[in-house]
Order: structure tokens, then sequence, then C-alpha cells
């Protein structure tokens, strides 16, 4: 009798793992799988910047140093509180159905362009604090603050590209991530108006979620089509 009543548990539980379209269901866990990688990355850059800025610190004589390796692990602690509250509930969906997958698709997409804004600000504040920092401590006899900053010297040059591509890069990663909300949103709001329509809802789900990646994917293939043609 147990056994008949494990058989059956298996099945259901089988049964409710089939209902997810596999494209969503391998989209969500390469999702989870770039969250845990990007979990561990945060970890060996705090660990590489951190422990190297507090080594310097007890290392150098310099004056000043101290306070960079101060302002390193306030500006690390920052970026784990935003790190961790964003990530904050979307691991892995709330069940295994195409609701949730869909829904976790969704917080996803918009915990990370709430964190961008962030990130923004955090890239600020350390280039302005590094900036400032460098130039109170420059051997250079620069008269102003303004001809010290621009094309004074390679390393200054070098701060500004990287801004340059640092907010060209997460421009066009807001624009992809917005584009993709819009499009779970809508896909949302189309199966949940199936689902009450007093048809299945679990099909409902599916088949919507299938008729949007056959649409994205004919999209992809018209941009293709266009840009060749160019």
């Amino acid at each position: 009798m147990n056994t008949d009543v494990e058989l059956e548990i298996w099945r259901e539980q089988w049964q409710a793992e089939t209902i997810v379209p596999v494209n969503l269901r391998r989209s969500v866990e390469r999702q989870s799988r770039l969250m845990k990688i990007g979990l561990l990355a945060d970890t060996l850059v705090t660990i590489m910047m951190g422990g190297g800025a507090t080594a310097l610190a007890f290392l150098s004589s310099e004056p000043g140093v101290g306070l960079v390796a101060v302002a390193t692990w306030l500006f690390l602690a920052a970026a784990w509180a935003v790190v961790l509250t964003a990530n904050r509930g979307l691991w892995a969906p709330s069940a295994l159905d195409t609701a949730a997958f869909v829904d976790v698709s969704v917080r996803r997409c918009q915990s990370a362009l709430t964190t961008t804004w962030f990130a923004a600000g955090l890239f600020v504040s350390e280039v302005a604090f590094g900036l400032g920092w460098a130039y109170q401590h420059s051997i250079h006899g620069h008269t102003t603050l303004w001809s010290w900053l621009f094309f004074s010297s390679l390393r200054i040059d070098i701060v500004w590209i990287c801004t340059v591509a640092f907010f060209g890069a997460m421009e066009w990663y807001r624009r992809r991530k917005r584009a993709e909300l819009a499009s779970l949103l809508k896909l949302r709001e189309e199966m949940c108006g199936l689902a009450t329509d007093g048809s299945d809802a679990q099909a409902a789900w599916s088949s919507g979620w299938n008729g949007w990646t056959r649409g994205r994917r004919a999209s992809r293939l018209r941009h293709r089509r266009n840009k060749r043609q160019i």
C-alpha cells in the first residue's frame, strides 16, 4: 500500500513538472545559474578588493590609505545589501507551474531594472571618491581641478573611457530588460485572460508561453534577415 501511494506521489510530481514548457523552464534555470555565478563573482570581488585594500592599509606608510580601505568596505557592504535584498524570493519559482515561472521571470526583470539605478549611483560614488583621493595625493602640480581631471594623464583618460563604456552598457542592458519586461507583462495579461474564459488555466498558460516564444523567435529571424539585406 505504501508503495502504491509513493508511486502515485511521484506520478503527480512528474505530471506537475511537465506542465511547464521546456523552453520556459530552461530560461528560468539559466537565469538561476547566472544569479549563482553572479553571487560567486561578488564574493570573489569582495575578497580581492576588500582584502587587498585592507592589506595595503596595513603595509603602506602613505597617509590616507586607511581611508581607502574603509571606503572600499563601505561600498562593498552597500553593494551586498542591495544584491541580497534584490534577489530575495527570486532564486526559484514559488511553484512548479507555468504561472509561477512567468511570474518569477517578471519579478527578476523588475529587480534588474531597479538595481541598475543603484549600480549607476555606486559607480559614480566610487569614481568620485577615487578621483578625489587621487587628486589630493597627486604629485603633479596642476593649478586647477579641471586641468587635472581632463587629459592630465593616461590613467585619468582610462577612467573616463571606462565611465562612458559603463553607462553605454547599462543603457543597452536597460533597454533589453525593458523590452523583455513589457513582453512578459503582456504575455501574463493575455494568459490570465485565457484562463478566466473558462479554459484550463495550465493549458492556457502553456499555450500562451509557447505562442509568445514562437513570436519572439520569428521577430529575431526577421531582424536578422533585415540586417543581412542592409
